[in-house]
Formats: C-alpha cells, structure tokens, sequence
C-alpha cells in the first residue's frame, strides 16, 4: 500500500495538469502584460497631460500679468492742443484669436518699466537744459539733489533695493537706485510725458541719458517741455508705452512686443507686422506650439457683464470692456491617442 502511494507520487503531473496549469499561466501572463501596457499608455498620457498643464499655466500666467497692466502709463484725457486721446483705451485691437493692448511694460533688456513721476521742485534750483527730475520705485521720494530743502541721497531712500553706498549725484550710471538705473530708460527710447491735467506729448531719452549740473542730475530728453508743464505741482508722469499683442497662428500662441513712437497708431490694426521696423520691436515669439484648432479665444465683457460679440471690436466697443475671458485649448498625441486639456483665465481691465 505504502509502495503504491510512493509510485504515484515519483509519477509526477499529467499532461490533463500541464495544459491546465500552461493555459492558466498564459492567461495570467496576458493579464499582467495588458495592464503593463495600459500603465505604460495612462502614464505617456498623463505625463502629456502635465505638460500640456505646465504650457497652459506659463502662457495664461504671462498673458493675464501683462493684460492686467494694460493702460498703465496711458493719458486718459485729451491734449490741449486738440489732437485727442492717445489710444481709445487699454485694448488698442480685439478679435476672436487675439488681442493687441497698451501697457509700460519693461522692455525684454530691462528690469523695470518706465513709470516715474515728476519730483516736485523742478524748478528750484533749475535742472539742466531738456531734463526732468523723477521719482520712482526705486528713488522713493527722494529727488537726485542735493541743494534743495527736500534733497536726499537716493541711494539711501529706495523703495526695492539694499543702498550700495553710491549716490546718483557722484555715481549716476553705477548707482541701481538712480531713476536710469537697472535699465529703466536707454538712450533713444521713446517715452510720454503726462503734465498734471493730462495733456501728453512724446519725446525720446538722449543719447546722454542723464543731464548733469553742480548740483542735481535728471533724465535727458531730446527736447524741451513746454514752459507751463508743471503747472500743477506734483502731478505727472512719464511711461514708455509699448504694445504688446498676442494671437493665434496655426497651432502655435505668439507674442510680440513693440516700442517706438507711441503715437504711430497706424500698424496697431496689422498683426502681421505691427511694429514700425525690427529696431522698434521683437519678433513673434512662440510660447507654445501645442494649441487645438481655434484653441486661443478671447471673449469681451462690457461694465455691466455684457458680451460684445462684433469681432473684431470697434474703436467704440474697445472703450467699453472692462473684463477679458481667454480660453485655451492644447492638444498632443501619447500613445496612439490625442491628450486635450481645456482651461480659461478672466481678467478685470484697469482704467
């Protein structure tokens, strides 16, 4: 009995078991190999995904900083000379796939924008020849003089930086306090200048940059301003006003920055080359290529939450939005499929 028992155990599996324990094996191995390649697919997908995410929130995170500073710089009411305001509003172009508006940005070579306003004794002692003395983020309250009743080292009173121990008296082109400093204004760029009732005029910073005297240094225009434009004591300023514009085109979102003449209105309508030459402007820059068809769109909302449809907007309806929707479509392919992801930003307009 015991010898037969032993026998049947040498005997080892049938061939009924191998089948059986094979054909198991093959099922499970198909499994396991399925969802291998499933996992691999989801995570191609995914990692598709969070790319598509990082683009969306790189471009949406500029396009809304930047569209929430348009109009900055921009008088907002007539010359006095008759010409009328320099743009009809914050938005200078609106259409379904893009957008064109007016801001002091910085420039792509500059830290800071071109926002200052007048110190308040331009007049006493008197500035050089074409020169203006400001007041800024960096500077503080402080005015480049040394002789008035309110001077102060510069240096010592900004807003933003650690003093480096240099006044822009003494050391006007290495002190980063200086109100040319950290490459607000470079010489030849086109600024507004705004007198305290919003009459507006353009001039360009001279090639000096700064004016000099024995006692006071100031920004060098390349020409006078008008006797009483510092009529209203500290009230003005002066902005290097650019247009920055962003569209569609093809599958890719660009951007594109100019400066120049604030006043030359004439190329704002043309988006295929709206800066007056390449010295006044960058070229169109891509910030993504991923975008769906029709996958940038903008739409535009009046103060009282109205959507105007009519694109592209009149110079009338530009005047009335007051909020901007941007939505944003991207798609890639992973894995054999096509990844979508949708998202959209609203941004309240200054004015």
């Amino acid at each position: 009995m015991v010898a037969r028992a032993s026998a049947r155990a040498r005997r080892g599996f049938t061939l009924i078991e191998v089948i059986v324990a094979s054909g198991m094996g093959v099922i499970i191995l198909a499994a396991l190999m399925g969802y291998l390649v499933h996992r691999a697919r989801m995570d191609q997908q995914e990692a598709q995904l969070g790319r598509l995410k990082q683009d969306a929130s790189l471009v949406l995170g500029l396009l809304s900083r930047e569209l929430r500073q348009a109009g900055l710089g921009r008088p907002t009411r007539a010359r006095r000379d008759g010409d009328g305001e320099l743009y009809p509003g914050p938005l200078i172009a609106a259409t379904e796939s893009s957008i064109a508006f007016v801001a002091d940005l910085p420039r792509p070579d500059a830290s800071l924008n071109g926002v200052s306003g007048f110190a308040a004794n331009q007049g006493a002692p008197p500035l050089p020849d074409r020169a203006v003395a400001l007041v800024n983020e960096l500077t503080g309250g402080c005015d480049v003089d040394s002789s008035s009743p309110t001077a102060c080292r510069t240096d010592e009173a900004s807003l933003l930086l650690t003093p480096s121990g240099e006044d822009c008296l003494t050391s006007p082109r290495s002190a980063p306090t200086c109100p040319w400093g950290l490459k607000k204004y470079q010489p030849g760029e086109w600024l507004v200048v705004v007198d305290g009732v919003g009459r507006w005029l353009e001039r360009q910073v001279s090639p000096n940059l700064f004016a000099s005297s024995s006692s006071r240094n100031a920004l060098e225009l390349d020409a006078r301003l008008p006797l009483d434009f510092f009529e209203v004591p500290n009230r003005g300023w002066v902005a290097s006003l650019d247009r920055v514009f962003y569209r569609l085109q093809g599958e890719t979102v660009e951007r594109k920055q100019c400066w120049g003449s604030a006043g030359t209105t004439a190329t704002v309508s043309g988006f295929s080359s709206p800066c007056g030459s390449t010295t006044e402007g960058t070229t169109w820059e891509p910030l993504l290529r991923s975008a769906s068809r029709r996958g940038l769109a903008f739409r535009y909302f009046d103060a009282q939450g109205s959507e105007l449809t009519a694109l592209p907007l009149s110079t009338e309806d530009l005047r009335r939005v007051r909020r901007v929707e941007v939505l944003l479509r991207l798609s890639a392919p992973a894995s054999g499929e096509t990844v979508t992801y949708d998202t959209f930003t609203s941004v309240a307009l200054r004015h």
